[in-house]
């Protein structure tokens, strides 16, 4: 990608807001960021973390990091504090105006179903959690 088609904050943020997740390859791969060099050091209230991606590209998720539209996702599996991956700290535009229950919150005034319970509910004619298994009729030879 050339310099000039470089992603802006704002197209960074629709995707990474599209997507409950978004791996640091999958960024590069999506924009083109093909710069093998590129592991840039981010910081936001004493904290530090490294991130593979070219100075340009890392520096506006870092400003989308300290605005709290994104938060960042550390690798467990190295002792330095590396970013594997970003998502939204928002809930999409679309989800909010579904209405009732869109975001997995009730909506102020409304009661939760099934008493708040998110337990599954058995399928029609089926025994209920915890009920007696019907017996099986005893047929005739």
């Amino acid at each position: 990608m050339s310099a000039s088609k470089r992603p802006s904050t704002s197209s960074l943020r629709r995707f990474i807001s599209s997507r409950p997740f978004v791996t640091v390859a999958e960024l590069r791969r999506r924009f083109g960021l093909d710069e093998h060099d590129g592991m840039i050091c981010l910081h936001r209230d004493g904290t530090t973390a490294w991130i593979g991606l070219p100075e340009r590209e890392a520096t506006k998720l870092q400003d989308l990091w300290e605005r709290d539209e994104i938060g960042v996702e550390l690798s467990v599996e190295v002792r330095a504090p590396v970013v594997i991956g970003v998502y939204p700290m928002r809930i999409a535009r679309y989800l909010v105006e579904m209405g009732a229950n869109g975001n997995g919150h009730h909506h102020a005034g409304e009661r939760p179903h099934n008493n708040g319970s998110r337990a599954p509910r058995p399928m029609a004619g089926a025994p209920g959690y915890g009920a007696p298994a019907v017996p099986a009729a005893p047929h005739d030879e």
